[in-house]
């Protein structure tokens, strides 16, 4: 793909401008159509969507409400693309994309305000599914 001029950025390759870009479109696009969902024993695990695209996150602290988790679930929006091209005088190619789950990766730590971000893992759940 990259000698045809397309390329899929890794998080550690975004320059200052794409990270800008990048962070606003959160802050525009993806951050207001996410719910987060805090894990603790009172509340049973969420059924998460068939086939949707999850991340579990790894906390430490307090949230605003002064409740600690230790642990909660952040569905990707489906109203989003799962990969989003970036604007041409941005990339470094033709077309530059970056996936939306590297978006959620690098900016999950704003979902959790006063908590720390240990670590945030994507998973997938498949139910009654032929593989």
């Amino acid at each position: 793909l990259a000698s045809e001029g397309i390329r899929f950025l890794k998080r550690g390759d975004w320059s200052p401008a794409q990270r800008e870009w990048i962070s606003a479109f959160f802050f525009r696009e993806v951050m207001p159509v996410i719910t987060p969902i805090g894990l603790d024993p009172s509340h049973p695990f969420p059924r998460v969507l068939n086939k949707s695209l999850n991340f579990a996150v790894e906390l430490e602290g307090r949230d605003a409400f002064g409740r600690s988790s230790n642990a909660a679930i952040v569905q990707a929006p489906r109203v989003l693309p799962r990969v989003i091209r970036l604007p041409r005088e941005l990339g470094d190619s033709e077309y530059c994309f970056i996936f939306l789950s590297s978006i959620l990766h690098e900016f999950v730590y704003e979902l959790f305000a006063g908590m720390k971000v240990l670590g945030c893992y994507q998973f997938r759940v498949t139910r009654n599914s032929n593989l």
